[in-house]
């Protein structure tokens, strides 16, 4: 992972190879590190927590099950760190980087760990809708709030970057006008926004609204995030019944992975 950023210092510091913003003390890297924190979300391969102002994503697994994974695929386990830096860069709102960590030596990669500042004061903004929608013009303000929400995805789009899991948990706001995106492991740099990939994130954005309004809402929405070019009728029929496989889908693994009562 290059260094040659002014803002960003690369160094070791035992067992630890830091990358980190030149304005944060190394010691406080540390600090960070050794702290428990609140668990926000925890899967098999990594656990996220919040520690003070900052939120820490950490690998985690079997030792022997991940060592070649964590060696061999450092670039992917930096994918966040690069893309919040991409962003910071670009002016595309997002937690700000902070450092990112690895643990090894002799070229062998143990554990990775990424630290962004905390966003406080913020909701995804699927529950933010429910909150414009409580309101008396509520459906009125619903259309202000979703075109200046294409207008952020189209930023981000804009900057070279690339969500691959564009629902709307993973999009927070504290005001309804500013838009921050989160789980930047999953952005890619300067790949090809094809149609395909902007198909895949209509859908998924389709399906986070859908339970909150319709095509009176989604269509405008969803028409102002593609080209002119694109005959747009046969796209929204195309999205929807994408959409409708998805829940399908999700339904399916929801029940799979609920016990049977008894």
């Amino acid at each position: 992972m290059s260094s040659d950023r002014p803002d960003i210092v690369r160094e070791r510091s035992g067992v630890l190879r830091i990358w980190r913003r030149r304005d944060v003390p190394v010691a406080d890297v540390r600090a960070v590190l050794h702290q428990d924190g609140v668990v926000l979300k925890e899967g098999q391969k990594n656990i996220t927590r919040r520690v003070g102002p900052v939120v820490v994503k950490t690998s985690q697994g079997s030792f022997l099950r991940e060592l070649a994974r964590h060696t061999l695929r450092r670039s992917r386990y930096q994918q966040g760190w690069r893309a919040a830096l991409h962003l910071a860069a670009h002016g595309v709102p997002a937690p700000r980087p902070v450092a990112h960590v690895e643990w090894g030596a002799l070229g062998i990669v143990t554990k990775h760990a990424t630290i962004l500042e905390f966003l406080p004061d913020c909701m995804d903004v699927e529950h933010f809708a429910d909150r414009i929608l409580a309101e008396s013009n509520g459906p009125e303000m619903l259309h202000v709030y979703l075109a200046t929400l294409a207008a952020s995805i189209n930023q981000l789009i804009s900057a070279g970057a690339i969500h691959t899991d564009l629902a709307g948990k993973n999009i927070l706001t504290r005001d309804g006008r500013t838009f921050y995106f989160i789980d930047l492991d999953g952005i890619l740099l300067g790949a090809a926004y094809t149609l395909q990939r902007r198909f895949a994130a209509h859908v998924q954005l389709y399906d986070s609204f859908l339970d909150r309004c319709g095509d009176e809402h989604l269509a405008p929405f969803l028409r102002a995030m593609i080209p002119d070019t694109e005959p747009f009728d046969a796209w929204l029929q195309r999205v929807k019944l994408s959409q409708l496989k998805r829940r399908a889908r999700t339904i399916v693994a929801s029940a799979r992975a609920t016990p049977a009562a008894r």
